[in-house]
C-alpha cells in the first residue's frame, strides 16, 4: 500500500495533522470490526500504520499479511446460529491478543482492549486488559480515566485497584467512597502512603474515613495508638491543624465509645496525647513555622534545637513570634515549661484566657510538671526528650498496642509483690543502660527509691523520683565514644522509665 492509497483508505489529505488521522482511524474502527470485516480492518490498520510511520520517520509494517494476524480467520464472520455469547466473544479477543506479532505497535493491545470494553462493558476482564495495556504503554492519564470509567460504570473493585496504583490521584469524593467499601487497615495504609507523598490534606481525610470504617470490620485490630499519635503530630508538622484537630476529636470519641479511653490514658502514650491536645489548642493562624517546631520537638525530642530556632524566629519575625508565644503561654503549659521563661514569660497575656482542660484530659498519666520554677522546665525538657526518642523507636518497630489493663479496673489484678518485682526490673534496665562507671550514683538512687516504695514510705517518693531522674538524665547525656547505637539505648531507658513510673504509681498512688 502506498501513501496515497493509505490516505484514500482513511479519506484524509496529505496536509492532515497526525491527530486528525488518529481520530479518523478510531472513528472508522467502529464500522470495520475484525469479527465482521477482517479484511477491511486489516486495510484500515495498514493505512493508519503507514501514515503514522511516515510522520514519525519510522519503518512501516512490512506487509498487510502481518497486520491481518491481528484479526485471525477464526473470527471472520458471525455464527449463523446467532450472536456469540459473552464468553465466546471474550475468547475472540483473547485470540487476537495471543496472535499479535512481536513487532506489533505498542498501541495495538490498547486498541483491541478498547474494542473489548466497548463490546462487553459488563466484563471486568476487558477493563483489566485495557488498564494493563495503557500502563504498559506508559499512558497514565488514560489509565487513570479507564480506572474511573470502570468503577463508575458498575465495577467497584476497580476503585480499590485505582487507590493502590494511583493513590495521589484520588479525589476527596473517591476517598469517601473508598470508606464505604474498603477495610480500615487498607485505609490507614492509604493515609500513610498519602502522607509519605506529602499530600497531607488527603492523608488526613483518609485517616478520618479509616476511623469511621473500624465498626464495619471489627475482625481487624485497630491502629496502634503510637501510630495515631505520630500521624497527628505529622499533620501539625505539615501545617494541617484542622485535619489534626478533626482526627483527634474523632479518635477520642471512638476511644470513649469503645471503653478504651481510660486504658489509653494509663499507657505511655498519654503524655504524648496531652502534647497533641495542646497543639490543637493553638489557633490556625499561628505561624506554621512555630507549630512545626513544637511538633518536631515531640517527634524527635531535640529541644535545644527547638529553642535555638525559636530564638532565631523571634529575631526574624518579632510580631508573629510574639503572637505565637502568647498562645503557647496561655494554652500550652507543657510546651511553655519546656521552652523556658526566657522564651515564654509566665503569666497570662493581656486579653487571653487559659482554656479549661479537655474532658478526661490524661493529666495524671505521666508525672505532672511542677507549676513553677526551674524544676518545671527541667522536668518537661527531660520528658519531651524522652518522648521524642520513644516515639521514633515505637513508630519504627510498632511495639505499642492496646493490651490487657493491669491493676484496679483492668482485666488482670497484679499483686503488690509483683509490682515491686516489676519496679526493680525496670530500675535494673535503667541502671544497665547508664554507660561506664557513671551508673553508681543513679543505680544507688533507683534501688533506694524502690526500697522506699516497698516499705510503703510513699509521701517522699515524688521528691526522690525527680531527684533520681535528674541524675539519670545528666549521666546518660554523655555518650561513650564506642557507643554503637545510642538511640536504641536511650529508647530502652525511656521504656524502662515509663514502666517504673507505672509500677510506682500502682504502689503509691501519690507517686509521680
Amino acid at each position: 500500500m502506498t501513501l496515497e492509497e493509505a490516505r484514500g483508505e482513511l479519506g484524509v489529505t496529505a496536509e492532515a495533522e497526525p491527530e486528525l488521522v488518529r481520530r479518523t482511524y478510531l472513528r472508522m474502527l467502529k464500522t470495520r470490526k475484525p469479527e465482521v470485516d477482517p479484511q477491511g480492518f486489516a486495510r484500515l490498520r495498514e493505512a493508519y500504520e503507514l501514515l503514522k510511520a511516515a510522520h514519525d520517520g519510522t519503518e512501516a509494517p512490512r506487509t498487510s499479511a502481518a497486520l491481518e494476524q491481528v484479526a485471525p480467520a477464526t473470527v471472520d464472520a458471525p455464527h449463523a446460529s446467532g450472536p456469540l455469547s459473552a464468553d465466546a466473544r471474550l475468547d475472540t479477543f483473547r485470540a487476537r491478543f495471543s496472535t499479535l506479532p512481536s513487532d506489533a505497535p505498542t498501541d495495538a493491545p490498547v486498541l483491541i482492549a478498547r474494542e473489548a470494553v466497548e463490546a462487553l462493558p459488563e466484563a471486568g476482564e476487558a477493563r483489566h486488559w485495557l488498564i494493563k495495556a495503557l500502563m504498559a504503554s506508559n499512558r497514565k492519564e488514560e489509565a487513570t480515566q479507564a480506572f474511573r470509567d470502570a468503577f463508575n460504570q458498575g465495577h467497584p473493585e476497580f476503585l480499590l485497584a485505582f487507590a493502590q496504583t494511583f493513590p495521589q490521584r484520588l479525589t476527596e469524593a473517591e476517598i469517601n467512597l473508598l470508606g464505604t467499601t474498603a477495610a480500615h487497615p487498607f485505609l490507614w495504609g492509604l493515609a500513610e502512603e498519602l502522607g509519605t507523598s506529602d499530600d497531607w490534606d488527603k492523608a488526613g481525610q483518609a485517616a478520618l474515613v479509616a476511623l469511621a470504617a473500624i465498626k464495619r470490620h471489627p475482625e481487624h485490630p485497630p491502629p496502634k495508638p503510637t501510630w495515631v499519635l505520630a500521624f497527628l503530630l505529622q499533620l501539625h508538622l505539615n501545617g494541617r491543624p484542622r485535619e489534626a484537630r478533626a482526627l483527634q476529636a474523632s479518635y477520642s470519641a471512638w476511644l470513649e465509645a469503645e471503653g478504651l479511653l481510660d486504658a489509653f490514658q494509663e499507657q505511655d502514650e498519654a503524655w504524648v496525647w496531652r502534647l497533641v491536645q495542646e497543639l490543637a489548642e493553638l489557633d490556625d493562624d499561628v505561624s506554621p513555622g512555630v507549630r512545626k517546631l513544637l511538633a518536631d520537638a515531640v517527634l524527635n525530642g531535640n529541644l535545644e534545637n527547638t529553642r535555638e530556632q525559636m530564638r532565631a524566629y523571634r529575631r526574624r519575625e518579632p510580631e508573629r513570634a510574639a503572637h505565637a508565644l502568647e498562645q503557647i503561654r496561655a494554652r500550652c503549659p507543657s510546651f511553655q515549661a519546656a521552652l523556658g521563661e526566657s522564651l515564654v514569660p509566665k503569666g497570662p497575656p493581656p486579653g487571653v484566657t487559659r482554656p479549661s482542660p479537655p474532658k478526661k484530659a490524661p493529666a495524671d498519666a505521666k508525672p505532672p510538671a511542677p507549676d513553677t520554677g526551674r524544676s518545671a522546665s527541667r522536668y518537661t525538657t527531660y520528658a519531651l526528650a524522652s518522648v521524642g526518642v520513644l516515639m521514633a523507636t515505637m513508630v519504627a518497630v510498632g511495639v505499642m498496642t492496646f493490651g490487657p489493663k493491669s491493676g484496679p479496673g483492668g482485666t488482670e489484678e497484679v499483686t503488690r509483690e509483683e509490682r515491686v518485682s516489676a519496679a526493680r526490673e525496670a530500675a535494673r534496665v535503667l541502671c544497665a543502660a547508664i554507660p561506664g562507671t557513671d551508673s553508681k550514683e543513679a543505680c544507688t538512687g533507683l534501688t533506694k527509691l524502690v526500697d522506699s516504695v516497698e516499705a510503703e514510705d510513699c509521701p517522699d517518693v515524688s521528691r526522690k523520683y525527680m531527684k533520681v531522674l535528674a541524675v539519670v538524665q545528666e549521666q546518660t547525656a554523655r555518650v561513650p565514644a564506642n557507643e554503637q547505637d545510642p538511640a536504641a539505648r536511650q529508647a530502652r531507658m525511656t521504656a524502662a522509665r515509663f514502666r517504673l513510673t507505672d509500677e510506682l504509681r500502682g504502689l503509691c498512688p501519690q507517686s509521680p
